[in-house]
């Protein structure tokens, strides 16, 4: 079913990428809209990853699992993100991670193929993917040089700065899977620092 109300989704476009008033209202109409329950897993590891999402409200978290289902979290995303797979081995292999709802949220999504075609027949998907692709080294690199040079209470501190409003809607566990650690130690390193 289509959204009636996008004028988020049309907004950050216009802001973020500068699409034109027409353009972005047009694409937009192609979206859809999703309501989903906490804990929905709207990307399950094995599966093609082939929707990019717009989040309306609520927050997503990607992560990995283990064969005996040990999760360990690779990102968090809260309102007006676009997540896609940015990666191109991401859009042609399956996902080695799954992708599910830690709130309620409501999502604008469609098929990325879809999206894709659109801005590239409007020559502007290389404008559109490169500053995602960089950002994406960047977070990758930055997430590197903590786990290699940094102790857990600077890694929990640098968390704590980075995801700003979103780490106080995280439960304490996921906040320790994403650092690497038990949540015993998470829970030490709260005690030190208050």
């Amino acid at each position: 079913m289509h959204t009636q109300n996008t004028s988020s989704l049309i907004n950050f476009l216009k802001k973020k990428h500068h699409f034109n008033d027409n353009f972005s209202a047009d694409l937009v109409s192609q979206f859809k809209i999703e309501k989903l329950d906490k804990q929905t897993t709207i990307l399950h590891a094995g599966e093609r990853w082939n929707k990019i999402y717009f989040i309306e409200q609520g927050l997503l978290r990607l992560y990995y699992c283990t064969e005996n289902g040990k999760e360990f979290n690779k990102g968090f995303f809260a309102e007006n993100s676009l997540v896609w797979p940015i990666a191109p081995s991401a859009r042609h292999s399956k996902s080695l991670f799954s992708i599910d709802c830690v709130e309620n949220s409501r999502v604008l999504w469609m098929p990325f193929c879809e999206f894709q075609d659109q801005l590239k027949q409007h020559n502007i998907w290389p404008s559109f993917a490169l500053p995602y692709a960089e950002n994406l080294a960047d977070q990758k690199f930055l997430r590197e040089h903590q786990f290699l040079v940094n102790d857990a209470k600077s890694r929990y501190l640098h968390l704590k700065q980075e995801l700003g409003d979103i780490f106080e809607r995280l439960p304490d566990y996921h906040i320790a899977s994403y650092m690497g650690i038990t949540a015993i130690a998470l829970s030490r390193i709260k005690s030190q620092i208050t």
